[in-house]
């Protein structure tokens, strides 16, 4: 009996001794501010960065420019087996006139004009932006009789600055070209979206321009022009253009040359000063065939 009293003390001093402990943890819990039945969780985790849209650049490509077209169906030529994949392509021949093609800008936009090219040889080219292609008289025969490869195109003057890199990747896609001697022209309202082509582009070298008429959009564009050379005409009697002209002559950091006539604009200035062709062709040659 004795031996049964001394179990049942010890077990009573141990169910006591688990009480005090337990009502302790209660407590130091409850000083902390937390409930008995509070359980470790896992960090958090931070949220992933949202990922911000990026712009898109649209790249022009063959198989963007061309897939509905003959040549991307397995025709192929001499001229276009030599070009790197993804290459834009130089203008296609069409059926408009003798001399006529077809550049396609994008998917939607394809514009006509006239090419003159006397030979295979690396040469000098040049690009005229115009309304009418008919408009730039014997200009074009000039122009490749001094040794040009000449692509006339009739512009919407409206279009947007950048399809005139389209434009010269087209060019200097001719076999023949030399893409390190690229000059521009551009007539009317087709002289501002010429100058604001070439203003961005390094592969316009040189540029011609035909009664301009956005002075203040130009005068913008100077800087970036910076100095390669620069060739203006415009009429008295077009006070617009004379303006405009004149204050790019006056602006340009580089060489300028500017011929006023007294009167007519855009080509109406060939007709009114026969000589003017021959003057702009000898400009070219010397900027961009004998430099």
């Amino acid at each position: 009996m004795f031996s049964d009293a001394v179990g049942n003390l010890r077990q009573w001093r141990s169910r006591n001794f688990l009480f005090v402990m337990l009502a302790a943890t209660a407590a130091m819990l409850a000083g902390c501010g937390l409930s008995p039945d509070w359980r470790p969780t896992a960090a958090p985790t931070a949220a992933a960065p949202r990922a911000m849209p990026t712009p898109t650049e649209f790249v022009l490509r063959t198989e963007a420019l061309y897939r509905d077209d003959l040549r991307h169906l397995g025709v192929t030529t001499v001229d276009l087996a030599s070009l790197p994949a993804g290459a834009i392509l130089p203008p296609a021949p069409s059926r408009d006139s003798e001399r006529g093609v077809s550049l396609l800008l994008d998917n939607r936009t394809t514009i006509s004009g006239e090419l003159y090219r006397q030979s295979v040889q690396l040469a000098p080219a040049l690009m005229l932006m115009g309304a009418e292609v008919s408009a730039w008289g014997s200009l074009p025969h000039q122009l490749s009789a001094a040794g040009f490869v000449v692509l006339v195109l009739r512009t919407d003057p409206l279009m947007p600055a950048r399809q005139v890199d389209a434009m010269l990747q087209s060019l200097i896609a001719i076999p023949g070209v030399n893409a390190g001697a690229i000059g521009l022209i551009g007539e009317a309202r087709s002289a501002d979206l010429a100058m604001l082509g070439c203003s961005v582009n390094s592969l316009c070298d040189a540029l011609a321009l035909f009664s301009p008429t956005s002075r203040a959009t130009l005068m913008n564009m100077l800087p970036s022009y910076g100095e390669r050379p620069l060739w203006l005409a415009a009429g008295r009697s077009d006070s617009r253009s004379h303006a405009a002209a004149l204050a790019l002559s006056q602006g340009l950091r580089g060489q300028a040359h500017f011929v006023e006539l007294d009167n007519g604009r855009g080509l109406d200035l060939l007709r009114a000063e026969p000589s003017l062709a021959d003057q702009l062709v000898d400009w070219f040659v010397h900027h961009l065939r004998d430099s």
